[in-house]
């Protein structure tokens, strides 16, 4: 015997949900807009002083349910439409995500790489910013002469620093430059911060970041919530990812500290335990 297919859930967004209930409320006041204009049709041409009052009062408030009408369903569509869209990040997204998170992590540890992250500004030989990953646990420098292709790596012997990689998030950080037509190159962490709301309120990937000062350290804080469930899943299975390659999100924030500030940011540690993730940094000269 077949078995029937078990009805698919449907799950809305807020957005979704809050655009729904306002494009209802458009349609029943439209609906009361018609039948009050088909109560003016049934009165007709009069020349009844009373039914002229009436059929002006009827008009009045057939024009008030249209025109409140037509903006609240407006509003309802526009909810629908373009609200939701960047505040469900689609499986594609958040599936990409956590591989991403696993093939760094993984590599890493293939590697031996036990080291913090720097992510390093576009300087001495590098046009394009890059992200550092040292070999061992104590401070390391990088070099202070690389090129856009050179790749370390720490041999045999451990005899080299690290390894040198394109932050995850350095596209992403173009493409929201390029769609705001503005850059924060050496523009400050307060100006970068600024430009990138729109991981917040245009893409919907995060609920909010901060950087704020303390005791000469620079903390990030920062808290998903279009990707919240890819990022727990990450924090739970790799709880190094954040350390030495943060993932999209993060590593956008920390590659844009060091386009702003010109200085090589270093991730000195990271309290994941929490869905509102907190990055120790220090903000070096190189």
């Amino acid at each position: 015997m077949e078995m029937p297919t078990p009805a698919r859930r449907i799950r809305l967004s807020r957005a979704q949900i809050v655009g729904l209930a306002l494009a209802i409320t458009g349609i029943i006041l439209l609906t009361l807009a018609w039948f009050e204009q088909s109560d003016i049709d049934d009165i007709g041409t009069t020349n009844d002083p009373l039914l002229q009052h009436e059929i002006s009062m009827l008009e009045d408030k057939r024009d008030a349910y249209l025109v409140t009408g037509i903006g609240v369903l407006f509003m309802g569509l526009f909810a629908i439409a373009l609200l939701s869209e960047p505040s469900s990040p689609s499986m594609l997204s958040q599936s990409e995500m956590i591989s991403s998170a696993r093939m760094a992590n993984e590599t890493l540890t293939g590697l031996s790489l036990m080291g913090n992250a720097s992510y390093l500004p576009a300087r001495h030989g590098l046009t394009r910013e890059r992200v550092f990953i040292a070999a061992t646990k104590t401070a390391t420098i990088p070099p202070s002469a690389l090129s856009n292709d050179l790749i370390l790596s720490p041999g045999k012997d451990g005899s080299t620093p690290g390894i040198l990689l394109e932050p995850l998030g350095l596209s992403l950080l173009d493409e929201i430059e390029k769609e705001l037509g503005t850059t924060v190159t050496n523009a400050g962490l307060e100006a970068a911060e600024g430009t990138l709301q729109i991981l917040k309120h245009g893409l919907g990937m995060m609920k909010d970041f901060h950087f704020k000062e303390r005791e000469g350290k620079t903390i990030l804080r920062v808290e998903y919530s279009g990707l919240r469930d890819a990022c727990r899943t990450v924090r739970r299975e790799k709880t190094d990812t954040c350390r030495q390659a943060a993932c999209v999100g993060c590593a956008c924030l920390l590659t844009a500290a060091a386009r702003a500030t010109g200085k090589r940011v270093v991730v000195e540690e990271v309290d994941n335990r929490e869905d509102n993730v907190v990055l120790t940094l220090s903000l070096a000269e190189w």
